[in-house]
């Protein structure tokens, strides 16, 4: 399985912590948010790893081949880190191995139960799914259909009507990942929607008859490292740094 990790962005609310270096390389319990997340990813044989970096990508290239030297990354560069969104680093992975993928943001702060429910699942296309806690404006609101399969995802989902948020660890099949490029393609490029999410490539293929399914993490740990607050919120359920 082809894993990809996005860790282009400038982390803007994380300054000044994210002045001299990325967020995936702030630490939690003395070890960086992106090196928890590969060492789980290699601990579960998942070592084909591509990194869209950005932002001081030469920091995350270094540190990355200094921890992990058996590992045989490959590293891609969105120069355009500044004024796209994620969609725009995802479309920069393709040319991956035909297959499925894993696909991780590099903010994320999580335990590695919550990979293996990922990996035992049955069907072709999953993501997980927190359905505890409260739902705010910056999550990624899920809502299901009455068989557990998303139907729709978008920060600007009513919370009251969704079934959780989507903590932004995917696996794709073989079929959706060959759907994703183009779709991706002509979003970004003939419809130059550079700021979008790349949720809502994923809608349009549900639309389009693909199934992805929901996977509760249920009490597993996972954050999002968007602001001080959450990086905080990380060192105390982790661990201090």
């Amino acid at each position: 399985m082809e894993v990809v990790i996005l860790a282009a962005g400038q982390a803007i609310r994380l300054r000044p912590l994210t002045d001299d270096r990325p967020k995936c390389l702030l630490e939690v319990d003395g070890r960086t948010i992106l090196s928890r997340a590969v060492g789980l990813l290699v601990e579960r044989g998942l070592d084909r790893i591509t990194i869209v970096d950005g932002y001081r990508g030469e920091m995350i290239r270094a540190a990355l081949a200094a921890e992990f030297p058996g590992v045989g990354f490959r590293f891609v560069a969105n120069a355009d880190f500044a004024t796209t969104n994620n969609a725009w680093s995802l479309l920069l992975a393709e040319g991956l191995r035909p297959g499925p993928m894993l696909l991780l943001d590099a903010d994320i702060v999580f335990d590695g139960g919550v990979l293996d429910l990922l990996l035992a699942h049955s069907a072709a296309n999953r993501l997980a799914l927190r359905t505890r806690g409260e739902l705010g404006q910056e999550e990624m609101k899920v809502l299901l259909d009455g068989q557990g399969r998303v139907q729709a995802l978008g920060k600007e989902l009513d919370p009251d009507a969704a079934a959780g948020e989507s903590v932004g660890i995917e696996i794709f099949g073989a079929d959706f990942v060959a759907a994703l490029w183009p779709v991706l393609r002509r979003r970004l490029h003939v419809e130059r929607r550079k700021d979008e999410y790349y949720e809502e490539a994923f809608v349009e293929l549900i639309q389009a008859g693909q199934s992805v399914a929901a996977v509760d993490i249920g009490g597993l740990s996972c954050r999002e490292i968007d602001t001080v607050e959450d990086l905080a919120a990380a060192r105390a359920e982790f661990g201090a740094a």
